[in-house]
């Protein structure tokens, strides 16, 4: 009879770590929607004149020109002003393991150098639209 209750009893905590871990994460999702700020598609990109790791962050399409928010830290990047793109393709096999393998990566071009943009397949027209813009 006591192993019932604390089987009951660790389920109970187990229950309740989880239930506030996903209201965490649901309040972190929603602070940039109260604060009137776009929160931004995600996205990882890389620059292979820094260095080339791919980096997670939120690729902000309202901005004119469109600009990008790191996910950890306060880095914000607005990219240039020509930056064009070149080609949107699936990401490779090594790419895969950083990256979500369904994901696409958009390749762009501009005056400082290349740039990579992995986003998800859904959120793809968009990002090109805002690039081609």
């Amino acid at each position: 009879m006591i192993e019932f209750v604390i089987d009951f009893v660790v389920l109970g905590v187990v229950a309740s770590l989880v239930g506030v871990l996903i209201r965490r994460r649901h309040r972190q999702r929603s602070e940039p929607a109260a604060t009137g700020a776009p929160a931004g598609i995600p996205c990882m990109m890389r620059w292979p004149a820094r260095g080339g790791r791919w980096r997670p962050g939120h690729l902000l399409v309202h901005a004119v020109p469109p600009a990008w928010r790191a996910s950890y830290g306060k880095q914000m990047v607005v990219l240039p002003d020509d930056l064009r793109r070149t080609a949107v393709r699936a990401p490779s096999t090594r790419e895969g393991l950083v990256i979500n393998p369904g994901s696409r990566i958009v390749e762009c071009e501009s005056s400082g150098g290349e740039l990579s943009i992995a986003v998800m397949p859904a959120d793809l027209e968009q990002v090109t639209r805002a690039l081609d813009a």
